[in-house]
């Protein structure tokens, strides 16, 4: 990451690992509440639509899968790569939650345990356009609308309110491309 940091000055492994963590945990939350337009801004397209198909499948089978207990341990930065026009960051974020799915009409367990904690380990992919410098100190942008021409707040959100359009923010900031569960442990009652 020392050599990143020399393209980069700005990058800031602990203002970026807050931001994975709490990504994470608002991620699991739209999860649980079977809606994860609220993160659609910080995922590439592809890697929304693979989310939302599963989600969909979900909603179908009329289970909601619920998270309690939820943290992140730590979060850790594995390297990094120039890869089609994009910078490519690897982290891996080692995390704890309780995890368990219910039907909704009857309440009954499906899978997973309401008492048992998993300790689960990711690694995350993370893409922005190669070229891209961290902006210190500026915590909302304003873009333009590719569609309209209207200015969007990245950082408020990445549709344009006038006409709808959803920009990914890899032209501006990290987004995740794909996840990858590298392990998991199972401890409690």
């Amino acid at each position: 990451m020392t050599e990143y940091q020399q393209l980069d000055e700005n990058f800031d492994e602990t203002e970026l690992t807050s931001k994975l963590s709490n990504l994470y945990v608002q991620m699991q939350d739209c999860w649980q509440k079977k809606d994860i337009t609220p993160i659609r801004p910080y995922c590439t397209d592809t890697f929304f639509t693979q989310m939302d198909n599963q989600l969909q499948r979900k909603k179908q089978q009329g289970q909601t899968n619920y998270i309690e207990r939820i943290a992140v341990l730590s979060v850790n930065f594995r390297g990094w790569c120039q890869e089609g026009g994009n910078d490519v960051l690897v982290a891996r974020l080692n995390t704890r939650i309780v995890d368990y799915t219910l039907d909704d009409k009857t309440g009954n367990l499906v899978s997973g345990s309401k008492d048992k904690e998993k300790f689960m380990v990711y690694e995350w992919d993370l893409v922005r356009t190669t070229g891209t410098k961290t902006e210190k100190d500026k915590p909302m942008q304003t873009v333009n609308c590719p569609n309209c021409g209207a200015p969007v707040a990245i950082n408020k959100s990445a549709q344009c309110e006038y006409c709808g359009q959803v920009l990914e923010i890899s032209t501006y900031d990290w987004v995740l491309s794909a996840v990858r569960g590298i392990s998991q442990q199972t401890r409690g009652k």
